[in-house]
């Protein structure tokens, strides 16, 4: 996984709820926080991020206050303000929440990869990334997240580390292994790849031009995909 660098968050004066909340995380600190308390959560923390990301998907960034989160879901606002001391701060918790999933999922997929044949390799690959981004969930955070990257670009310069750069080193370094077969840098194939398999169907999803693929059709979107990446960018044998 590429080394995350902590870019300090900037914040504006604390309001009168948040002088007395906890210090302030920058979002790599969040995100190893998070990363680690996976294997031991803290309940009410989590629960905190379920009901946060609910409210961020239903009512967007701007339109989500701590106060209506807090009446509207029963849990106390001094609750949320224990673990999290703004709703910036709340948000890219859940932000790094999403994307610690998606990495351990990436990481655990990267350890298989290796004893596979390059073809179903690339074709698992395929299929991980597109299960996760072709869903209205990762949809709906994706544009979050794009959104508040206008106001705070260090949450989007996380979201590219985290979640793309990541998808990257895994296919990087299964290129690696294989690279005499390529015509092209590692790097270089590991965008092309991407771009390949994710870039119209993507497209197709956020103009609603097509409906969420099931399991089937993601398999065969994967298929050709790599069918017509091997094409252009394997040297044949």
């Amino acid at each position: 996984m590429p080394k995350v660098h902590t870019i300090q968050v900037l914040r504006p004066r604390a309001s009168a709820d948040e002088r007395d909340a906890a210090p302030v995380r920058s979002v790599a600190a969040l995100l190893r926080s998070i990363t680690e308390e996976r294997a031991k959560p803290k309940a009410k923390e989590q629960e905190v991020l379920d009901v946060a990301t609910a409210y961020f998907l239903r009512h967007g960034y701007q339109g989500a206050s701590i106060n209506a989160m807090a009446r509207s879901s029963g849990i106390s606002k001094e609750s949320i303000y224990r673990y999290f001391s703004s709703k910036k701060q709340l948000f890219e918790a859940v932000m790094c929440r999403e994307l610690a999933d998606y990495g351990n999922l990436l990481t655990r997929l990267s350890s298989t990869l290796s004893t596979m044949e390059l073809r179903d390799a690339l074709v698992m690959i395929a299929e991980t990334v597109l299960d996760v981004a072709t869903t209205d969930r990762c949809l709906q955070l994706r544009r979050l997240v794009f959104e508040e990257a206008r106001n705070s670009p260090d949450v989007g310069q996380h979201y590219y580390q985290i979640g793309p750069e990541h998808a990257y080193a895994v296919l990087e370094n299964l290129f690696t292994q294989h690279h005499a077969d390529f015509l092209f840098e590692t790097s270089v194939m590991s965008r092309h790849f991407i771009a390949l398999i994710a870039w119209r169907i993507m497209l197709e999803r956020e103009c609603a031009v097509r409906p969420t693929p099931n399991k089937q059709q993601v398999r065969e979107w994967a298929e050709a995909s790599v069918g017509d990446f091997m094409k252009a960018f394997v040297r044949t044998r």
